[in-house]
């Protein structure tokens, strides 16, 4: 075989193994949604109510001689509560970390 078929080839048997990865999202893939986010007693808290996969709080803080602290929380399934305990230091936003 020469080189430019085997090449060919390779690229062909490529093709079909990326075809059949099913890189579109289906609804079983769907990232956690509906996702609300507190602070209460000195820790961060996040919770998704639908969709499928992880998900984490997450919060950067800022320190005045550091710079920014970043405080992450456990990964936990849709339905329950991430938490990650706060530094002393003033919280300037807080967000949602998905995996799904």
């Amino acid at each position: 075989m020469s080189l430019r078929r085997h090449l060919a080839a390779v690229a062909g048997i490529v093709a079909l193994g990326l075809a059949g990865t099913g890189i579109a999202a289906s609804p079983a893939m769907a990232a956690p949604t509906d996702c609300t986010t507190w602070i209460s007693g000195g820790y961060a808290y996040s919770k998704c109510t639908s969709g499928t996969g992880l998900q984490g709080v997450a919060v950067e803080q800022s320190h005045p001689y550091a710079g920014p602290i970043l405080v992450t929380g456990n990964w936990v399934p849709v339905g329950a509560i991430s938490s990650a305990k706060l530094t002393p230091w003033p919280v300037k936003r807080i967000w949602v970390n998905k995996q799904g």
